[in-house]
């Protein structure tokens, strides 16, 4: 059962089937307001996963079967109402779970009610280290670190350094947005510059605030430090924001990257043939030729007729591990079902590498895809060179227009 409040209630419930127990699980999502695709994508993901349990009967919990009543509000991406929705969730809806927000700053708002009330929560949405750093015992995350998605990064330009694609020194104009999210992402290249001065020069260092609306003054100091690479932390907003008005400067680099953003599809159609060629280290994408990254890309494709992005299988796979640490609990108590998720491993997930564990702080520990985006709205996946899929990147980057 998924409920929208207060636009939609959406039973899943057979006409005709015998009344079965509930499962009450809550998220706070923005459906409204700058993050509104993000949230709008973690709605489809949470609610094909829920699908998929209702329609074979429920969940399997000690031996009997639940259906499962998801309840989505609406937090328009203010971080204060975040919080207050989902302490909502708890004393008003009674939810015996709660899935995560998107955004890290959502997050960070949101994770102070799950330890209070012991209630355990799993988000796909937050990737910034600080959010496992506060010490809550109910709070787990399916996104590998930002702090990792930058060494990754560096990892993929060393590589290219060596065979010849891109200089050495390689100097960067670096910009980020001023949020635990983007001083992840900061720190790991500046660690990796002073490591690696004959490969790095940081000559650029720059934050940016959380969308905005005109990055120009930005983009000319990008502009003036004449840097061969431009590497930007951005969400999917400010990123096609700033994408735009970086290719109206006419502003060119030999590597570009937005960190997580680029195959993103809303970016792609607000871009076009602009976003050709930008590289992006991913939590997971449709490239990838895994059977379970298949079924659910065809899955998806039919229910939503679209392709989808990261957001919509990492909101997917979040409520499967979930689901598996319920069964393997066997109760709905929310400490046992937070020991279980504590121990959980989850083979058959979507994500690079297949399976869903998490540290003791709570934090997923898992590999990233990079890609690069290809004429006609195709991607590649360019590192690591290990996996199958994986193709030549083309570098240095092409001049697009």
């Amino acid at each position: 059962m998924l409920v929208l409040v207060p636009a939609l209630f959406l039973s899943l419930v057979t006409t005709g089937q015998p009344a079965v127990s509930e499962i009450k699980i809550g998220a706070v999502l923005p459906l409204t307001g700058p993050f509104v695709a993000s949230g709008t994508y973690f709605r489809q993901g949470y609610g094909m996963a829920v699908d998929e349990v209702n329609q074979a009967g429920g969940l399997d919990v000690g031996g009997a079967k639940y259906r499962i009543a998801l309840t989505i509000l609406d937090d328009g991406s203010d971080a204060t109402r975040s919080r207050s929705l989902v302490e909502k969730l708890v004393t008003d809806q009674h939810v015996n779970f709660l899935l995560g927000g998107y955004d890290t700053s959502l997050v960070e708002a949101q994770e102070v009610v799950p330890d209070q009330y012991k209630i355990p929560y799993v988000e796909g949405g937050g990737a910034a280290s600080e959010i496992f750093k506060r010490g809550y015992k109910y709070v787990f995350g399916t996104l590998a670190s930002i702090y990792n998605m930058g060494k990754f990064t560096v990892e993929f330009i060393t590589a290219q350094q060596a065979a010849g694609k891109l200089p050495k020194p390689l100097t960067i104009a670096l910009v980020w947005e001023n949020t635990d999210h983007g001083k992840d992402y900061e720190t790991a290249l500046v660690e990796e510059a002073q490591k690696h001065p004959d490969l790095f020069k940081v000559v650029l260092n720059q934050p940016f605030q959380l969308n905005g609306s005109d990055f120009s003054p930005l983009l000319q100091q990008v502009k003036a430090a004449n840097a061969q690479a431009f590497l930007s932390d951005a969400h999917l907003p400010d990123y096609i924001t700033m994408h735009r008005q970086y290719l109206q400067l006419g502003l060119y680099h030999q590597f570009v990257s937005y960190g997580g953003r680029g195959p993103d599809q809303k970016g792609r159609q607000a871009l076009g043939p602009g976003a050709d060629y930008l590289v992006a280290a991913v939590w997971w994408t449709p490239a990838l030729k895994d059977p379970a990254s298949q079924l659910f890309t065809d899955k998806y494709t039919k229910q939503y007729h679209q392709v989808p992005d990261w957001f919509q299988a990492v909101s997917y796979d979040t409520a499967r591990v979930l689901f598996q640490a319920i069964r393997e609990a066997h109760s709905l108590g929310g400490p046992a079902v937070r020991d279980a998720l504590s121990k959980t491993v989850m083979h058959n997930s979507l994500l690079p590498g297949g399976t869903i564990r998490f540290t003791a702080d709570g934090q997923i520990v898992a590999p990233y895809v990079m890609v690069q985006n290809t004429p006609g709205n195709t991607v590649r996946i360019i590192w690591p060179q290990k996996l199958p899929e994986a193709r030549d990147p083309i570098l240095p980057l092409p001049h697009v227009q």
